[in-house]
């Protein structure tokens, strides 16, 4: 089931990282890339691959940290993106990244997503200034 998942998130990583905008260095972006990404991995992990929450995390993960994310940093992003998530009180900004990506489940076209990701970081980018 693990592949199967990657499959169907590799085209918005592989979307996100061709496009110019992209800086693996710049961290507020990956984090948004990571918390997104999370959230439409554990929409399609649980509901179409009926996947164990761990094996998300792992998945999620292991595609950061193919990127070039250290791989510590990147597990314990996924272990907050999953924490954020399941908070139902939660209303956090990591917590809405993590609906957004949730919210893509459905979408064959996923440039809104890519777009989403380039926009929210640069909206928080000027809100921590």
């Amino acid at each position: 089931m693990l592949g199967r998942l990657e499959d169907k998130t590799d085209p918005l990583v592989e979307a996100v990282i061709s496009d110019p905008r992209w800086v693996l260095e710049d961290e507020l972006m990956v984090q948004v890339l990571g918390f997104t990404l999370y959230g439409y991995a554990f929409a399609l992990g649980r509901i179409i691959c009926l996947m164990d929450v761990e094996d998300i995390n792992a998945s999620v993960a292991g595609q950061l940290a193919a990127l070039g994310v250290g791989p510590k940093y990147a597990q314990g992003l996924a272990e907050a993106a999953f924490e954020h998530f399941i908070n139902e009180e939660d209303q956090s900004v990591h917590s809405q990244l993590v609906n957004i990506g949730h919210s893509h489940i459905a979408s064959e076209d996923l440039s809104e997503c890519v777009e989403s990701i380039f926009q929210n970081t640069e909206t928080l980018r000027e809100h921590m200034q």
